[in-house]
């Protein structure tokens, strides 16, 4: 638990720091663009995140990327990332026909169904899948899962960054700041109304009970695989499938079964939380089967 302790501790640093200069970065920009106050500090957190990291890589006691899951060559990793893309996309799919069979989602037919458009929608939600994949699996089930199995049982493990994980996806500030009255406090504002926002697990059970589950299944699939590539290619296969799901339909929220659609994005929620549930089941059977055949 020391190397939870140790990432919590870095999170907060970084959250502080990006308070801090989330304002004089603003005002920068300002000579150039017309950013928003909030874009700019959660890029700064992501900045901030990405520098902290490489900076503690090697004090973290790894030697190099490839103790932390990542596969030898370019060859290797991005087989491995294409076949956890189609695993994540199969994972997602009865999510997504259920919402539809149920109506808690309907198909958006004012949206520009041509070929340039849905060709432009595919590779806008590849590009961000591949980057929040990249980007969540390095930390979470790359550096941070590796520091705390090196301590800790293997179920502690998964489930601390599991939670932790989930936890992380709610640190979200719901005030908007007028952009006219921006000071040096503004950033600590946004920051303490994320924290404020957290503090309300009710308002997002659905889909913390969800992303924990998905937490635990990558988490597994990375301890049994040792493949950090498999876990970002179901990643990536999930945001891309939930992304392009949501541009293409409106959600419903005079369904009857509209409690099964997540508050965090009316996609993840409690039937994506049984998926997800399913899989794990699924992946542990076919796991301990694959162990039992083997000599």
């Amino acid at each position: 638990m020391y190397a939870l302790l140790v990432f919590v501790l870095l999170l907060v640093s970084v959250l502080i720091a990006s308070a801090a200069l989330a304002w004089p970065l603003q005002t920068l920009l300002t000579l150039w663009f017309e950013p928003e106050f909030e874009s700019v500090i959660s890029r700064t957190v992501l900045g901030l995140g990405i520098l902290v990291f490489l900076a503690v890589f090697r004090k973290a006691g790894f030697s190099s990327w490839r103790d932390i899951g990542f596969s030898p060559g370019f060859r290797q990793f991005c087989g491995d990332a294409a076949r956890g893309f189609a695993a994540g996309i199969l994972i997602m799919a009865p999510v997504v026909a259920g919402l539809l069979l149920v109506q808690n989602r309907v198909p958006d037919l004012n949206w520009d169904w041509s070929a340039g458009s849905l060709a432009a929608l595919l590779a806008s939600a590849l590009v961000a899948g591949s980057i929040v994949a990249l980007i969540e699996e390095t930390l979470f089930r790359g550096a941070l899962l590796t520091a705390v199995l090196r301590r800790s049982s293997v179920l502690l493990a998964v489930a601390s960054t599991s939670l932790f994980y989930s936890l992380v996806h709610f640190l979200q500030p719901e005030q908007e700041l007028d952009p006219r009255s921006l000071d040096w406090a503004s950033g600590f504002v946004l920051l303490l109304d994320a924290v404020v926002t957290l503090l309300k697990p009710l308002l997002y059970m659905d889909t913390f009970i969800a992303l924990f589950f998905a937490g635990m299944l990558l988490a597994l699939i990375r301890i049994r695989t040792g493949s950090l590539a498999i876990c970002i290619g179901i990643h990536a296969g999930w945001v891309f499938a939930i992304k392009i799901f949501k541009r293409l339909t409106n959600s419903n929220d005079t369904s009857p079964f509209a409690f099964l659609t997540g508050t965090y994005d009316h996609v993840t929620g409690y039937l994506a939380a049984a998926c997800l549930l399913a899989a794990i089941l699924i992946y542990m059977k076919i796991s301990q089967r694959s162990r039992t055949e083997c000599p």
